[in-house]
């Protein structure tokens, strides 16, 4: 990366970091590019010069984040039997898990403020949901699993994230491995053979 592909990324990254904070502490509804550029101690031409307007500041920064979500949570070597012999003999929770909770706790203000949000909401489940595809058989299963997912995520930021992220990690674990084939067979039950397929 030259010099100038440097300043590129810093200033977008300085403009970034302000619209996160002006987010979590006024609303989205509240910022103005006014803040943004005084926030990040920039002229507003230079704002210009890497966003047309607000929407695809916010745009721009909510792809950043759920592409680094996606990157987390992927883990192209993960097995179901991987996963259960590293919790069951060596205590260790799903990798994936420990990066989704890991990312959520970086930009906890910001999922505090906006995961609420509907648009973003279903996004994030979205990412969880394309990487859940790779290793759960049918739709019905990934969505349970994802919108379960971002229920914990609110859970934990809203009770204010008592517990670690090894112990957040390994209850999901847990549930995924040892509770969630309990809840698939009782709703094959109740569904029939179509929730499998």
């Amino acid at each position: 990366m030259n010099g100038f592909d440097r300043r590129v990324a810093r200033t977008r990254r300085l403009l970034i970091d302000a619209l996160i904070k002006l987010i979590v502490e006024d609303g989205y509804d509240a910022v103005t590019i006014r803040g943004i550029v005084k926030k990040a101690d920039v002229n507003r031409s230079t704002f210009y010069l890497h966003f047309r307007d607000k929407q695809d500041i916010l745009n721009y920064m909510e792809n950043e984040v759920l592409s680094e979500l996606a990157a987390a949570i992927r883990n192209p070597n993960y097995t179901y039997e991987s996963a259960l012999w590293d919790y069951k003999i060596l205590k260790r929770p799903i990798q994936s898990a420990i990066a989704l909770f890991e990312h959520v706790e970086k930009y906890a203000s910001l999922y505090r403020t906006i995961l609420v949000e509907k648009d973003f909401r279903a996004r994030v489940t979205q990412v969880t949901s394309t990487e859940l595809f790779s290793f759960l058989p049918n739709e019905l299963e990934v969505a349970f699993v994802s919108n379960g997912i971002i229920g914990l995520i609110l859970y934990w930021l809203e009770n204010g994230m008592k517990e670690t992220v090894t112990e957040m990690s390994l209850w999901l674990t847990r549930f995924s491995l040892s509770r969630f084939s309990d809840v698939s067979d009782r709703l094959y039950v109740t569904f029939g053979s179509s929730f499998r397929s």
